[in-house]
């Protein structure tokens, strides 16, 4: 991540990087969003979160912190680009392994609003929305949804008032940085490990971390019948729960900090994590 970009900004915090998008992103903004998270995918061991903070807080404004505008009109290009732009900064959002913390402060783009679907998890105030699938009659269709509704739906993670969405967003940065970093990265690759066994909800949005086709299951056929489609469902959880105890005997119980965290625990003591003394 040490090339300069024209319009993307980018803070360096304690165990977090922060990426300032636009609330209308520009089809540069997103090639660079794009290439940063490209860069995040190595190099980057240490980290808790990566934010993708959608405007300006208070804070940053009374310190003359801005979005970049340079090159990069908010809504610029044509909308087939923006939107191909988009899709590409999502799946290398997805592809990052720490987790990401989308922060919507205002109302978004159809642009934006697919790059906070990406991301693991939302954080979004009372007074701003985005546009997400909503199930109707059987159907997905876009529909912009309040801080509120997105909440209700599934879709955010944490709704709160504009005013306090700061010191929300500090509670949720002090959680996950008192956690390893390797235990976050597990933590995200054994969720992708089990979604993959399973077949999407009908009713629910879909996860994050999938590519569109990734599910390894069949799908139900049309002459499926309650019995069949229990059978399906159950071979689909244990298949999940087989792969994530794979996956916790071979990585994570094996790892420094796993052991590290056991000890802690027994000798009544704070964690020293690996990647803090690196």
């Amino acid at each position: 991540m040490q090339q300069a970009y024209r319009a993307l900004r980018i803070l360096a915090e304690a165990q977090t990087v922060r990426l300032m998008v636009t609330p209308g992103p520009c089809a540069l903004l997103l090639d660079e969003l794009a290439s940063a998270c490209t860069a995040l995918q190595s190099g980057s061991a240490g980290l808790t979160c990566v934010i993708l903070d959608f405007g300006v807080s208070p804070r940053q404004a009374e310190a003359g912190i801005g979005l970049s505008e340079a090159g990069c009109l908010p809504g610029g290009g044509e909308a087939a680009k923006l939107r191909n732009e988009a899709e590409r900064a999502a799946a290398l959002i997805r592809a990052v392994p720490q987790p990401v913390l989308a922060v919507v402060r205002e109302s978004l783009s159809e642009a934006a609003s697919v790059l906070v679907r990406a991301a693991d998890l939302v954080l979004i105030a009372r007074e701003a929305s985005f546009v997400a699938p909503v199930p109707v009659g059987g159907v997905r269709a876009p529909e912009r949804l309040s801080g509120e509704q997105a909440m209700r739906l599934g879709q955010a993670t944490w709704c709160t008032p504009a005013r306090q969405l700061d010191r929300q967003l500090e509670e949720v940065l002090a959680l996950l940085r008192r956690s390893s970093a390797t235990a976050l990265r597990q933590a995200k690759t054994a969720v992708r490990l089990a979604l993959r066994s399973l077949p999407p909800v009908e009713g629910r949005p879909s996860s994050p971390w999938l590519e569109p086709g990734s599910f390894s299951l069949p799908l139900p056929t049309e002459d499926e019948d309650e019995e069949a489609r229990c059978l399906r469902e159950s071979r689909a959880r244990l298949e999940a729960l087989r792969r994530v105890n794979s996956f916790y005997l071979s990585e994570v119980s094996r790892s420094t900090d796993a052991q590290e965290g056991l000890r802690a625990f027994l000798e009544k003591r704070a964690p020293r994590w690996q990647d803090d003394q690196e």
